[in-house]
């Protein structure tokens, strides 16, 4: 160290005196005076030292006093200094990046890249996992459903529920409900409204209190207690009365009967529910056991646990067995926290994999960036070490140092949130479909928070490569060698060499990644549903009760509106179903095949069914594989049929041929006959396989919901209003909703896949060109460094083809070891995404391999252009250079 800056700071230890000394030296200074005082007056020396002591007080408590007062000053000194150092270095900072722009520019974009998609994917993981769900102490808020040895969920029945609510131990209380659809009628064309009946106790155990007016009473949960009255969701108040509170008192027309306006949630509420209004439910236990139609929730006892619970549950649920074996048999129940109902396992680990996909995204940004600052590094290291030189100590410049990343790194913030408040709406609309929870995307106090956080993180991550660089660079005494020799950083090429390795082992984690999942999109989007979308119109259609209470009725209405839709010009084939494909929904039923003795224990037999028309087939597209489809003739008063699937013909009459044999279902007592099979379809989820499925007759099962699903010769949308044209000249106060090409309801099936794709491509594709651009960078800086060798080179005959070979060497090599590492990582690390593929296997070979490939060309790409550069080198320039 040379002599300035070595002895600079014990000099200024020597000349700061102790704050213990100072005091010292200031009280005897005062007792000193004061005993002269006291001689001077006549008394002899001890007595006036002992009247000097009386009078000054408690020596020892002034003195701890004032060294107290005095420690605090030299800190409020050492504080101001230090804020007025870190001034300097802020502005000093300031000035470097606008001195060299093109270097700001690239590192100021390459962070913002970085942190810019580290706080979007936070800002989904906050809001799909981190955020409170908008219930009073959602921890204990659990979801209850029905389980048997085949069916893995399902809905309860109203008897059900009132003993799972009378006989439980562990649960404060339990609430229900049942989705609904409701006609609005009055200002304007018919609107079809998402409505949810729940029991008063329903919004008791979710903790939710309304925002104006009130809940539902108990009174108003009883059998022909509540009708008449509703309960209003924020968004629709907002919407229908401009979120006056003189809402309340005013009456609604839902499907042809008047409702009162109670109460109105508060808003965020609907979100989970989907629900416009809330109606009274009230169940009864007199309903059919059988019928399971309402959904459970129920709040957890304070000490209560989900596992305890769903012991007490399957007591409960074994009770009801032995109570009613004909409706019962085989039933259990099953918890699942409202944590993971509401998300599930699936888009929880998508999410949880986005986060470490943009970690590895912020990793390698952080990586360019030091990459960027150890090639400054080389150039400033005299001009760092004169400093050194001059008295800056060690900690001094390492300060100086990391102040400048910090505030390029902030730099890089301000741009990244300015690209996540950019990217929100963009990813609200795009998961909307798919991700539970997207519409409360935002960048809140916890997005922003990340999002300097990671800044901050970033800035000493990128900002310690070149400090060491610096501080340990070869020299032969650090960094005042370096002065003395005039030593480059040696070092520092092996660190950036390390760096790039890195960056591209990451990239291709990444590429890795996205290779997997849009492979196994690609295999999802070539599944055969077992029916023809294109050029299907679907419509949704709820008659209501009022207006149609007898099946004859709501018959004799499909009915017609089907024969007029079907001869509406341009149209094929039209037919009707309770569940369209991939709507949402779904039915189940358990059934005994007569003539064939019960089945044993945990082999009950259960199919799910839709009740469709006869045109429903042929509308839809799904082939018939043997005897017959539904006809006009199977009428109310006909022989009961129904139509099965393919699997559910192999799994109930393996190697038999089922048409001809006959089924039972619970409540009837009449055989239902296999008239046909057709063709499997899947209808609930693309990626599950087909299950068992059966088709009754519409005419014999009457729904007042069902779907429309219209053949259309063209354009689906264009037959859209002839469609609600025809349903209106039937009844114009019907509303007509989920108008909408059956292939938008099939894409939607796949949003979460696809979300999730596309954010992966966004990510690999930025992993590319940050791995290229480090390349590049390297390569650059290398045939920089080596200007002087390589003219010599030329000059003593070397080849330029032989100086670009040399050179593609060198970048190719780092790539090409930083692609096995990758490799290696990625096949390590590949197990945790087999749970959101599909088709695909985690150890893909094809996708491994392709990987390497384009990640090497690519390399060879950015490393061409510096080498042909080095190439081209004019040796005398070259020699002269240095």
């Amino acid at each position: 160290m040379p002599p300035l800056g070595r002895f600079a700071r014990p000099l200024r230890r020597l000349w700061k005196i102790p704050v213990a000394r100072e005091v010292d030296a200031e009280l005897a200074f005062h007792l000193e005076m004061r005993t002269r005082e006291y001689i001077a007056g006549g008394m002899d020396p001890a007595a006036a030292r002992a009247e000097a002591t009386r009078r000054f007080g408690d020596v020892a408590e002034i003195n701890a006093t004032c060294q107290d007062l005095g420690r605090r000053r030299d800190d409020e000194m050492r504080r101001a200094q230090w804020i007025s150092e870190l001034g300097q270095d802020v502005r000093y900072a300031l000035r470097q990046l606008r001195a060299n722009p093109g270097f700001a520019a690239v590192a100021v974009l390459t962070l913002a890249l970085g942190i810019g998609a580290s706080t979007t994917i936070f800002g989904v993981a906050n809001a799909v996992l981190l955020r409170p769900l908008p219930f009073g102490e959602p921890a204990r808020l659990v979801r209850l459903f029905g389980v048997t040895a085949t069916t893995d969920q399902f809905s309860a029945s109203e008897p059900d529920y009132l003993d799972w609510r009378a006989q439980n131990r562990t649960f404060a209380d339990m609430g229900a409900f049942m989705m609904r659809n409701v006609s609005l009628v009055g200002g304007g064309e018919p609107e079809q409204l998402p409505a949810l009946g729940v029991t008063p106790s329903f919004f008791r155990v979710l903790g939710v209190r309304p925002l104006a007016g009130r809940v539902f009473a108990e009174e108003e949960g009883r059998p022909g207690g509540g009708d008449g009255v509703v309960v209003l969701s924020h968004g629709f108040w907002l919407r229908r009365f401009g979120g006056n509170h003189r809402a309340l008192g005013q009456t609604l027309s839902l499907s042809g009967a008047s409702y009162e306006v109670v109460g109105v949630m508060p808003p965020g509420f609907e979100s989970v529910w989907g629900a416009d209004v809330w109606l009274p439910l009230a169940p009864a236990p007199t309903s059919v056991r059988a019928d399971h139609g309402l959904g459970v929730i129920g709040r957890l006892r304070p000490g209560a646990t989900a596992a305890r619970a769903a012991s007490d549950m399957r007591d409960v649920a074994a009770q009801l067995t032995a109570q009613y074996p004909e409706s019962n048999k085989d039933y259990s129940v099953r918890v699942v926290t409202f944590a993971d109902w509401l998300i599930g396992a699936e888009l929880r680990a998508r999410v949880i994999v986005l986060l470490v996909a943009v970690g590895l995204l912020l990793l390698m940004a952080c990586a360019n960036v030091a990459n960027l600052l150890l090639a400054r590094a080389g150039a400033r290291s005299r001009e760092i070490s004169l400093r050194a030189a001059l008295g800056a100590g060690r900690g001094r410049i390492v300060r100086q140092l990391l102040t400048e990343s910090v505030v390029l790194s902030l730099v890089g913030a301000a741009f990244g949130v300015a690209f996540a408040v950019a990217a929100v709406p963009v990813l609200r609309e795009a998961g909307a479909d798919s991700v539970a929870r997207i519409n409360e995307l935002t960048v809140d106090w916890r997005v922003l928070t990340f999002g300097i956080a990671a800044s901050l993180l970033t800035g000493l991550l990128f900002g310690l490569a070149p400090v060491g660089a610096l501080m340990t660079g070869s020299g032969g005494g650090g960094l005042h060698g370096r002065l003395r020799s005039g030593a480059r950083i040696v070092g520092a090429g092996r660190l950036r060499a390390a760096l790039i390795v890195a960056s591209v082992a990451m990239a291709v984690l990444l590429l890795v990644g996205a290779g997997l999942v849009g492979g196994s999109w690609m295999k999802l989007t070539r599944v055969d549903p077992g029916f023809r979308a294109g050029g299907v119109l679907t419509a949704q259609l709820t008659l209501p009760r009022v207006r149609y209470p007898e099946v004859e009725r709501q018959e004799a209405f499909y009915t017609e509106a089907l024969r007029r839709i079907a001869a509406v010009p341009g149209v094929r084939s039209a037919g009707a179903t309770n569940i369209a494909p991939f709507s949402g929904g779904d039915t189940g039923i358990p059934f005994t095949v007569v003539g064939r003795a019960p089945t044993g224990e945990g082999e009950a037999l259960e199919a799910s069914w839709r009740s469709v028309t006869p045109g429903y087939f042929a509308a839809l597209g799904v082939p018939l594989r043997r005897g017959r489809v539904i006809a006009e003739a199977d009428g109310r008063r006909a022989p009961k049929v129904v139509v099965i699937s393919e699997t559910m013909a192999r799994r109930v009459w393996p190697g038999v041929d089922p048409v001809g044999q006959a089924i039972r279902v619970p409540r009837d007592t009449t055989p239902w006959m296999v008239v046909g099979v057709v063709g499997d379809i899947r209808d609930q989820a693309l990626q599950d396989e087909p299950v068992a499925l059966m088709y009754l007759s519409f005419a014999q099962v009457t729904w007042p919901s069902m779907w429309l699903v219209v053949r259309t010769a063209g354009e689906p949308g264009a037959a859209a209003g002839a469609v609600r044209r025809e349903i209106w000249s039937l009844d114009p106060t019907l509303p007509v909703a989920e108008v909408q090409p059956l292939s938008r309801l099939v894409s939607a099936a796949a949003a979460e896949p696809r979300f999730t794709m596309l954010i992966f491509a966004l990510f690999a594709a930025a992993a590319l060109a940050l791995a290229v651009v480090g390349v590049y960078g390297i390569v650059a800086y290398g045939v920089t460094q080596r200007r002087r060798e390589i003219g010599g080179r030329l000059a003593l005959g070397a080849r330029p083809r032989q100086i670009v070979s040399d050179t593609l060497r060198h970048g190719v090599g780092l790539a090409a070891l930083g692609a096995v590492l990758g490799l290696g990582v990625a096949y390590a690390l590949s197990r945790f995404l087999a749970t959101i593929l599909y088709g695909v296997a985690p150890t893909n070979a094809a996708t491994y391999v392709g990987v390497a490939v384009v990640i090497v060309s690519c390399a060879a790409l950015a490393s061409l252009a510096p080498a042909r550069r080095a190439s081209r080198l004019d040796p005398v320039q070259a020699l002269r250079s240095e």
